[in-house]
C-alpha cells in the first residue's frame, strides 16, 4: 500500500524553497534541487513533517537522487526521525563509490557505518537508487536495489523527532526525483483507505496481458504441445533437459539428498516472430506441473507496461507486475528497451534495477522470461552483470526455414478451416524461399506467415463473394494461388 508519494511535479507538500549564497533549493518540474554552496565539514538539510511511517513494523522508503555537481569525497542523502538541525538519523552516498549510515547526537556523528566502499554506486554525477525497508525487528539499507546493510530495528526506529527529508554535506548540487514510502495492506486502517483509491491510478500499475494455463493440463499435454511446436528443435531440446534436471532435483530433495540451488529464471533471444511468447506459455505449464510454481501462469508486459513518465512510479509498476505474476512467470518482451542505447539514464535503468532484487527475493515463487533480439540482448547483458548472473539459461530461437514458414501457414489454414489448392502450395514455397533468402533483422517470421495467411482469405473472399450461393463448402474454404498474387 502506497502511503507518500511525491514526484516533485509541484511543491504541494511545501518543501523548503529559498535562495542565498550558501544554499539554493527551488522545484523543476520533475525533481527538487538541493545546491549546497559551501565547502568545508559543514551539512544543510531540507525536511518535512512525517507521521506515517516510524510505528510501522514493515515499511519501504524508496528514493531517487541524482548528484548534479559538486566534490565527490562527501555525503549527501536522505534523513530521518529528526527533531532538529542538531538530532537526526541519516543514509548517505558520495560521488566516490562510498556510503555512510549515522546518527547525529546533538551535532556529535554516532556512525553504523563509517565510509563504506560500495561498487552498487554510480559514480561522479549519476542517478542513485536508494531505499531504506523495515522487516519487523530489522532495518535493511539498499543502495541501486543490493542489500548493503541491515541493523536492528531498536536502534534506527528510537528517533528523537519525526520528520524526514535531505542532507548534503560540502559543496554538492543534488537533484531528488521521487520519494515514495509504502507498507503492507495487512498495516490499514480507514483513514488509509483513500489512499488505497489513490494508489490506483494508471501511473502506478503495470499494464499487461495475463495467461492462464488450462484447466486439464498436465505434463504429458505440456510435452505434447512443446513437440508439436514448429522448428526450434534445439529449444526444444534444451527444455526438455531442464525438465530432467528438475525431475531429479526433485527426487533428491525427497529423499534427503543435497541439491542444487535453483533459478527458474530464463532468456529467450532471437529475431521476430520466432514464438517467444508461446514458449514463455509453454515455461509457466512446464514449472507448475513440476511442482516449482503454484500457479504457473504467464504475466506478459513489456517496457510499455512497466516504465512510467517519471522516476519512481517506474519502480512502482515494476513491483505491481511482480505481485501480479508470484507463482508464476513474469515475461517481458523486447526487454532490451529497459536499457537503450543512447539514453544512459533513461527510467528503464530503474526498472532493471528494481526487477533484479525481485528476482532473487522472490526466485522461489516467481520465474522472469525476457525476451528479445540478438544482438539488443547481448547488449543489455553486458550493460547490467546484476542482470546476467540471474539468467542461467539462455535459449536462442533462430529464424524459421522455408519449409517451416510453410508449415505454420498451414497450421492457420487447419486452425482456421481453410485448405490450400495445390497451386497456392507451390506459390507459397516460393514467397518463403525468396523471402527467407532476403530476410533481414527486422524478417517477421511466424508474423509473416500470419499475415500472408490473413491476407489471403481477404483476398479470397473478395474473389467469391458474388458468387456465395453457387459454392459448396470444399470452394468456400479453398485457397487459391489466386488468392496469394496480391501478395507477391
Amino acid at each position: 500500500m502506497l502511503i507518500f508519494e511525491e514526484h516533485f511535479q509541484d511543491n504541494r507538500c511545501s518543501w523548503v524553497t529559498r535562495d542565498s549564497s550558501e544554499c539554493s533549493l527551488y522545484m523543476e518540474v520533475g525533481h527538487y534541487v538541493f545546491d549546497h554552496k559551501r565547502e568545508g565539514d559543514a551539512y544543510w538539510l531540507s525536511w518535512n513533517s512525517a507521521e506515517f511511517f516510524y510505528d510501522r513494523t514493515d515499511f519501504h522508503i524508496h528514493m531517487v537522487l541524482e548528484k548534479a555537481a559538486g566534490v565527490d569525497d562527501h555525503g549527501y542523502g536522505f534523513i530521518w526521525g529528526l527533531l532538529d538541525d542538531r538530532n537526526f538519523f541519516e543514509f548517505v552516498i558520495s560521488g566516490n563509490a562510498c556510503y555512510r549510515i549515522a546518527e547525529v547526537k546533538n551535532g556529535s556523528f554516532v556512525n553504523y557505518t563509517d565510509w563504506k566502499r560500495c561498487d552498487r554506486i554510480q559514480r561522479g554525477h549519476a542517478v542513485n537508487l536508494l531505499e531504506i525497508c523495515r522487516v519487523g525487528n530489522f532495518v535493511e539499507f539498499y543502495i541501486n536495489s543490493t542489500l548493503v546493510d541491515k541493523f536492528p530495528a531498536e536502534k534506527l526506529m528510537d528517533v528523537p523527532g519525526r520528520n524526514f527529508g535531505f542532507v548534503i554535506h560540502d559543496k554538492i548540487k543534488m537533484k531528488v526525483h521521487s520519494l515514495m514510502v509504502s507498507a503492507p495492506d495487512t498495516e490499514k486502517d480507514l483513514s488509509e483507505v483513500n489512499l488505497e483509491v489513490y494508489d490506483s491510478r494508471y501511473e502506478t500499475k503495470a499494464t499487461f496481458v495475463e495467461h492462464e494455463p488450462p484447466d486439464d493440463d498436465s505434463l504429458e499435454l505440456v510435452f505434447a504441445d512443446l513437440k508439436a511446436l514448429v522448428g526450434h528443435e534445439r529449444t526444444k531440446h534444451q527444455l526438455f533437459s531442464l525438465a530432467n534436471y528438475l525431475k531429479v532435483q526433485t527426487e533428491r530433495q525427497k529423499r534427503g539428498l543435497k541439491t542444487v540451488d535453483i533459478s527458474l529464471h530464463l532468456m529467450l533471444y532471437g529475431p521476430p516472430g520466432t514464438g517467444k511468447t508461446t514458449i514463455a506459455r509453454l515455461v509457466g505449464r512446464l514449472y507448475k506441473q513440476l511442482g516449482f510454481l503454484e500457479r504457473g501462469h504467464v504475466v506478459e508486459t513489456d517496457r510499455a507496461g512497466i516504465v512510467s513518465g517519471y522516476i519512481g512510479q517506474t519502480a512502482l509498476r515494476v513491483e505491481n507486475a511482480v505481485q501480479q505474476a508470484l507463482d508464476g512467470v513474469l515475461f517481458i518482451d523486447e526487454a532490451h528497451a529497459l536499457a537503450p542505447e543512447d539514453s544512459p539514464n533513461d527510467y528503464g535503468k530503474e526498472a532493471l534495477q528494481i526487477l533484479i532484487k525481485r528476482m532473487e527475493d522472490h526466485r522461489d515463487r516467481l520465474a522472469v522470461v525476457i525476451a528479445g533480439y540478438t544482438e539488443e540482448m547481448d547488449r543489455l547483458l553486458e550493460s547490467n552483470p546484476g542482470f546476467k548472473s540471474r539468467l542461467h539459461r539462455l535459449f536462442y530461437l533462430d529464424h524459421y526455414t522455408p519449409q517451416e514458414l510453410l508449415l505454420i501457414f498451414k497450421k492457420f489454414c487447419h486452425d482456421n478451416g481453410y485448405t490450400l489448392d495445390p497451386s497456392a502450395n507451390i506459390i507459397l514455397q516460393a514467397t518463403f524461399e525468396l523471402a527467407y533468402v532476403n530476410r533481414d533483422k527486422n524478417f517477421g517470421n511466424g508474423r509473416f506467415a500470419r499475415a500472408l495467411f490473413e491476407r489471403s482469405i481477404e483476398q479470397q473472399a473478395n474473389r467469391i463473394v458474388h458468387d456465395l450461393h453457387k459454392l459448396d463448402n470444399s470452394q468456400l474454404t479453398l485457397i487459391t494461388a489466386e488468392d496469394l498474387s496480391v501478395n507477391l
